[in-house]
């Protein structure tokens, strides 16, 4: 079972997860199900995953190339989801 949570607090979000992952009755072992992405200076994404571990890597790492090769859509290139105005 995985335990991720979220919490609006007044001063800030709180983000927690647990690191358990069970491969079977004799295989337990550790994986961050956070994953934090600083990317453009006014934002912070955290992607905490849940379910198949390869889909939740593939995904991070898709992630984390995109931001480092600079591609032309990612996480840095998304506009403002408070803007409803299309661009």
């Amino acid at each position: 079972m995985t335990y991720c949570v979220g919490m609006s607090m007044n001063s800030g979000i709180v983000l927690v997860s647990d690191s358990r992952t069970n491969a079977g009755v004799d295989q337990v072992s550790t994986y961050s199900k956070m994953h934090l992405f600083n990317t453009a200076t006014d934002r912070v994404v955290v992607v905490m995953g849940a379910g198949n571990l390869a889909t939740t890597q593939g995904v991070v790492e898709r992630i984390r190339h995109d931001l480092e090769s600079g591609a032309a859509r990612s996480l840095n290139t998304r506009r403002d989801a408070r803007n409803t105005e299309s661009s």
